[in-house]
């Protein structure tokens, strides 16, 4: 299994919409890629303007058909009004993990 990790900064007072974009448009535009497992949103309790999305994928393949997606760039391309253009993405083998069942916070 393999994450993506995604961090980014959004604009000021941007979340809310963010949010919404991500749990309207992106949950369900991944939901049934071949291979994805799931995904998670995360907030920082530091900066509420800051994030990190994570993605499982059951493997390398996987993931990387979902990068080249028009899905991805589609998603990208809605979301990118709301980023400050400081972000990063870096790709991980899972060695351990141990959730769980936390249904939708």
């Amino acid at each position: 299994m393999v994450c993506r990790i995604f961090w980014g900064k959004l604009q000021l007072g941007k979340w809310a919409e963010y949010e919404r974009y991500y749990n309207e448009v992106v949950v369900p535009a991944t939901a049934n890629m071949q291979g994805f497992r799931g995904r998670q949103l995360l907030r920082s309790s530091e900066n509420p303007d800051e994030g990190v999305s994570l993605t499982f994928w059951e493997t390398h393949e996987d993931m990387q058909r979902y990068v080249a997606s028009e899905a991805r760039a589609n998603i990208a391309k809605g979301a990118s009004s709301m980023y400050t253009g400081e972000y990063w993405v870096k790709d991980f083998e899972v060695k351990s993990l141990s959730l769980l069942s936390l249904g939708n916070v």
